[in-house]
């Protein structure tokens, strides 16, 4: 900062921080004695930064829209109908692979918005609550998603707005996009908007509170205390694809399996195919990550002395994060495996680093020459199926090295798209995809867009049941929607009462079970995929040895 500029902080609820660099003389009068020195600039920037609420022309930000600077990114949440917006100061708009999304959902929340005050006739006023998406708008590499992740995320969610909207219950829903750092460590600000815009009191069809979000993808400790600050305030929040167990709060709830679950599948399928029980761990050592932290446990839990995994392992430096050492250098793993001669391979680590570890095996000598019934599977806890690994190059290398994968998924979505063993919605969500959003096939394969989608789709369906208990002027608040979602319960024998009926199969919610899904779908995903694969029945969160579910 120079010495002319001046840190304003506006009162509260008014702006944000601004540096405000004053002139060197008022227009209009000669200049006086005191803006000859330092001391008459720094008056004279007083009195400017006394009228900064009422002359927006005097603030200065790189952010707009809504938005805020932090650390080079613009975050918290962004205006309604906002179309084009800067995700980093400088930038002309968002990345080009989310930019036509990021204008369509503006354009629904600008119908929304019209509905309610702009109808063509009184009796037509559509009142409307509001949803926060709440994801890293800035993709990386390294970071927490990558641009074709928030693309498919986003997608999924929009395509649940549209319809939901489209039911016609009474009550439409602006969809608002929060953004919370690449490493999604600056969540603050749009937490901080968010409980801002829930009313915890009785709302009333004007109001247009905001009930709940959606998005904090990763089972981080940032997610957590996310989580956690949401809770404190009573908002409930649904993640769509987090899955450590380790990840609770008491409005927080989940609509993928967690790793206890996914793990439990494994264990499952592995009775049948136990293979020559020559196991290997290779994991990512980084320990701020829990997703890869915990299923490391739940691995060495459940199969460490069976596979013999507590000699047999090896630790790699993954790619997400900060720099802490060479990432993905798996070269040595490769080596371990090859050389002990395993063929069962539990890796936790996230999707980006798998590629590095089958190209490695794949240049491993010792591990040339397999035969089909010995290729060395990769067991993993998953999304769906991980888009580097899918494209035609890759799965020539698979089957050329020997290896293939095995993912306790959240999504079969290959296994679904050719009507094998589908969820009754997921036809439609395919088709609301293709027209709404252009996504369609393969691209549909890593999971994101069906599960935010039907994260999208519990809190809609709260909103739903919340209102047909109400009376015809009211709306359902944060605390109406986090009851009914509490009480989306699964029966007996997979019964549904008030249940979500959602594209990835039906699940509920019972106390005592950590806001995870009960009842859900976590099918073994194999791929390469022969022509002639047929999937196993898919494993039941919470289900008994007997498959039945819930189990007490």
């Amino acid at each position: 900062m120079r010495v002319t500029d001046v840190l304003v902080r506006p009162a509260r609820g008014l702006g944000r921080l601004v540096f405000v660099r004053p002139f060197t003389r008022l227009r209009g009068r000669p200049p006086g004695p005191a803006e000859k020195g330092v001391a008459g600039v720094v008056a004279l920037a007083l009195l400017i930064a006394a009228v900064v609420v009422a002359v927006p022309w005097v603030t200065r930000s790189d952010c707009s829209q809504g938005l805020q600077e932090q650390r080079g990114e613009c975050v918290g949440l962004l205006d309604a109908t906002a179309s084009s917006p800067s995700f980093k100061p400088g930038q002309d708009g968002p990345h080009q692979r989310f930019a036509r999304l990021i204008a369509d959902v503006a354009q629904e929340n600008g119908r929304v918005r019209d509905a309610w005050e702009k109808p063509k006739e009184d009796a037509d006023r559509e009142p409307y609550v509001k949803v926060a998406l709440l994801l890293p708008f800035n993709p990386s590499e390294s970071g927490a998603m990558t641009a074709g992740l928030i693309e498919h995320a986003l997608a999924g969610a929009y395509a649940a707005q549209l319809k939901a909207n489209e039911k016609q219950t009474g009550v439409n829903i602006q969809m608002l996009l929060g953004n919370i750092g690449t490493d999604l460590s600056l969540w603050r600000p749009a937490v901080d908007e968010a409980t801002d815009l829930a009313k915890a009191k009785k709302v009333k069809e004007d109001d247009a509170p905001l009930i709940g979000v959606l998005g904090l993808p990763n089972s981080e400790k940032d997610s957590q205390d996310a989580a956690s600050a949401l809770s404190e305030a009573g908002v409930p929040a649904v993640s769509g694809v987090l899955s450590s167990p380790d990840i609770e709060a008491d409005t927080f709830f989940k609509v993928a399996p967690n790793n206890r679950n996914a793990v439990k599948a494994l264990a499952r399928y592995l009775r049948e195919e136990s293979g020559r029980k020559q196991g290997y761990l290779v994991w990512d050592s980084r320990a701020h990550d829990n997703y890869v932290s915990n299923t490391k446990t739940e691995f060495e839990a459940t199969f460490g002395k069976t596979y013999s995994l507590g000699i047999r392992q090896h630790s790699y430096v993954g790619t997400m994060g900060p720099y802490q050492g060479a990432p993905h250098a798996v070269a040595a793993a490769a080596a371990g495996i090859c050389r002990t001669g395993s063929n069962t391979v539990f890796v936790a680590g996230r999707d980006w680093d798998l590629p590095y570890l089958v190209d490695a095996i794949a240049k491993q000598p010792e591990c040339g020459n397999r035969e089909a019934k010995d290729r060395i599977r990769i067991l993993r806890v998953s999304t769906g199926l991980t888009p580097r690994l899918t494209t035609d190059a890759f799965r020539e290398k698979m089957e050329r090295a020997g290896v293939v994968t095995l993912n306790a998924a959240a999504t079969d979505v290959p296994s679904w798209r050719a009507d094998q063993d589908a969820p009754g919605q997921f036809r439609t969500f395919t088709e609301a995809m293709a027209e709404h959003t252009g996504l369609e096939g393969a691209a549909l394969d890593d999971g994101y867009a069906v599960m935010h989608y039907d994260a999208f789709q519990v809190l809609s369906l709260a909103v739903e049941q919340a209102k047909k208990d109400m009376g015809k002027r009211e709306l359902p608040s944060r605390d109406d929607v986090k009851n009914k979602i509490a009480n989306m319960r699964i029966l007996p024998d997979k019964k549904c009462h008030d249940c979500v009926t959602g594209a990835t199969g039906d699940f509920g919610y019972i106390d005592g079970k950590g806001n995870w899904p009960v009842c859900k779908r976590v099918p073994i995903v194999l791929f390469p995929r022969p022509k002639d694969h047929r999937p196993a029945e898919a494993y039941r969160t919470f289900q008994g040895e007997d498959g039945s579910c819930p189990v007490e």
